[in-house]
């Protein structure tokens, strides 16, 4: 038989298992891509929201070129080859490495970025952690986050060190800042970005990181759905896309993460305050009450050089928010004719320190975002930044009055 002739037969032969991935996403109309939601700037989860990032971008629009809804499936590290050979999901990203372990079960599309591992640790630090032989000692707190390149990278390399391996590869590197933690090992690329967030904290050499490795889509053994990917994703690499994409996600307000938080931690308080208000029978307003804590924000604001409107208006927001969900929360307890809540928090030992507390951090995140959240040509981003409350499921419209003087302003 001629060899164009077996050529023929075998692609004839391999087709159907070949097109049965984009098949079944066709039929499906949904694009399910893995992403583990706490890697920065590629794949991000906040607290009550929806998924953010560049990787998260991109699975959007490859989701748009097939004509079909994406639908974004949370996984982990640890779990990540695991859920994609239990066909959870039909691909993954979200900064995932290319490695040999990976690449003896899956496939990747062309790389979209180039990467390595290199240390962060504290700014005095520095020159402390500049060689694996110096990281390599017994006495040297290594941290890293589980089940994958990061962890196995710190293993192989510093063996000798005192490794901690910690369950939140959002808040790891606090444990850094705290002086928990000597370093993290991680790609340059998060490196970077998380300096920037933590003043404390510095990148190590990231231009000359110990190793170099590709970043890519994780796909399943279907040659069809990597012949398209690859073919989608180098078109989106040579018009510069790709690039442009990741300079906008770097430069994102990531650091408006610590506001976001208080403004959600604060209005879910409000259902601890409703119910120790409801068991002694109080009134939900008390404005002389009021009044006291704005002008304690006000005071503290002073000190962080914030503007005394500025201040009122935020936490007048704040106690608005509050008083809209306990008075629906007040009016559903009426009509069940509810009676007293024995679980209730003490209102003056335990929920008030705690919103001191929410306040102190919520007056210094505006005070180190001043400039950001008055920039009327960032207003997009911190709109998408502070969305996600997940207060937002006591009442829409508290989230609203809550989020209002930081959208309104710009």
């Amino acid at each position: 038989m001629q060899p164009i002739a077996v050529a023929s037969l075998l692609t004839a032969a391999l087709a159907p298992a070949q097109a049965g991935r984009l098949d079944d996403v066709a039929a499906r109309g949904v694009l399910r891509v893995g992403t583990t939601g706490d890697y920065k700037p590629f794949s991000y989860l906040p607290a009550g929201g929806e998924f953010i990032g560049m990787d998260v971008e991109l699975a959007g629009e490859l989701a748009q070129a097939l004509g079909v809804r994406l639908q974004l499936v949370p996984t982990s590290w640890p779990a990540l080859m695991a859920d994609l050979g239990a066909d959870k999901f039909d691909l993954a990203l979200g900064g995932v490495s290319v490695t040999a372990e990976r690449q003896r079960r899956a496939l990747f599309s062309v790389p979209y970025l180039h990467d390595g591992k290199t240390p962060i640790t504290r700014c005095e630090n520095m020159a402390r952690f500049q060689t694996l032989a110096q990281i390599n000692q017994p006495e040297v707190r290594l941290i890293v986050n589980p089940g994958g390149t990061n962890e196995r990278f710190a293993r192989a390399q510093a063996p000798r060190a005192r490794l901690t391996v910690y369950p939140d590869n959002v808040t790891i590197f606090g444990q850094i800042v705290s002086g928990a933690a000597d370093l993290m090992m991680t790609d340059a690329i998060e490196t970077r970005l998380q300096q920037r967030l933590h003043p404390q904290l510095c990148a190590v050499h990231p231009e000359a990181p110990f190793d170099m490795a590709d970043k890519a889509i994780l796909l399943p053994r279907d040659p069809a759905l990597k012949a398209y990917v690859d073919r989608w994703l180098q078109r989106r690499l040579d018009h510069g896309d790709v690039q442009k994409s990741l300079d906008r996600w770097l430069a994102f307000p990531w650091a408006l993460e610590p506001l976001r938080q208080a403004i959600d931690q604060r209005l879910l308080l409000a259902q601890d305050v409703a119910r120790a208000k409801w068991n002694v029978k109080a009134a939900i307003e008390d404005l002389p009450r009021e009044e006291q804590v704005i002008a304690a924000a006000v005071r503290q604001g002073a000190a962080l050089g914030l503007q005394e409107a500025w201040v009122r208006s935020v936490f007048r927001a704040q106690i608005e928010a509050s008083k809209t969900v306990q008075r629906a929360l007040y009016r559903r307890w009426q009509a069940e004719d509810a009676g007293r809540f024995d679980d209730a928090p003490d209102l003056a030992k335990t929920i008030r320190p705690e919103l001191d507390r929410l306040t102190t951090q919520l007056l210094r995140a505006m005070a180190d975002n001043q400039a950001l959240l008055h920039d009327r040509d960032r207003k997009a981003d911190v709109a998408l930044a502070l969305r996600a409350l997940q207060a937002r499921a006591l009442g829409p419209a508290a989230a609203e009055q809550a989020l209002a003087p930081f959208l309104s302003s710009l």
